[in-house]
C-alpha cells in the first residue's frame, strides 16, 4: 500500500447570474447530501472537505454559498470540493461511474464556467498530511499557468506517487 494519498481539487464556477433559487442551484443543492453519502460509503475515499472561494480570495463555508447572489459570471463564487482517495483508479472510478455524480456531472456541465482553464488538479502528498482548500487553489493555479507537473496535474497526464 502507498505511503501516499492522491489529493483532488474539483472547481465549479456558477455561469451567469446566481442565488439560491436558481433551478440549477436548487439541484446541485438538493444532490450533494446524495453525492456526500455516496462518497462516504466508497471504500476509496479517505475524506472529503467543501467550500467557496469568493472573487476576493475568501473562504466559506457551504453555509454561505445560500445566501449569494450576483448578477454576473465574474461576481460568483468558486465552489470547492476536496478530496483525499486511495489512488487514481478509485477517485476516476466513484467520479466517472458512480451513477448519481455522473448523472450530476452531466445535468450541470453547461452550468460550470471553464473559462478559466481546468476545473480540477491532483497532487500525491504522504499520508496524515493536513491539506486545506487554499492549498488546492494555489495547485490549481499552478496547473492552469504551468501545466501538468508533478506538483499538479491532471487525469489525462498523471503522476505517479513519489518514489514510484
Amino acid at each position: 500500500m502507498s505511503e501516499y494519498v492522491l489529493i483532488h481539487l474539483n472547481v465549479v464556477r456558477p455561469v451567469g447570474a446566481y442565488s439560491a433559487a436558481h433551478p440549477n442551484a436548487q439541484y446541485f443543492f438538493g444532490q450533494l447530501p446524495k453525492v456526500f453519502a455516496a462518497a462516504r460509503a466508497d471504500d476509496g475515499l479517505l475524506w472529503h472537505n467543501h467550500g467557496a472561494r469568493t472573487p476576493d480570495g475568501r473562504y466559506l463555508g457551504m453555509d454561505d454559498i445560500i445566501a449569494h447572489t450576483s448578477d454576473r459570471t465574474e461576481d460568483n463564487f468558486h465552489i470547492l470540493t476536496m478530496a483525499g482517495w486511495r489512488d487514481v483508479r478509485a477517485m476516476h472510478r466513484f467520479a466517472y461511474r458512480e451513477p448519481l455524480h455522473r448523472e450530476g456531472m452531466k445535468t450541470l456541465r453547461d452550468w460550470v464556467d471553464r473559462s478559466e482553464g481546468p476545473t480540477m488538479v491532483l497532487w500525491w502528498v504522504p499520508k496524515g498530511t493536513r491539506v486545506a482548500l487554499a492549498d488546492g487553489w494555489e495547485r490549481l493555479q499552478k496547473l492552469r499557468s504551468e501545466g501538468p507537473t508533478a506538483e499538479a496535474f491532471s487525469l489525462q497526464q498523471r503522476f505517479d506517487p513519489p518514489g514510484n
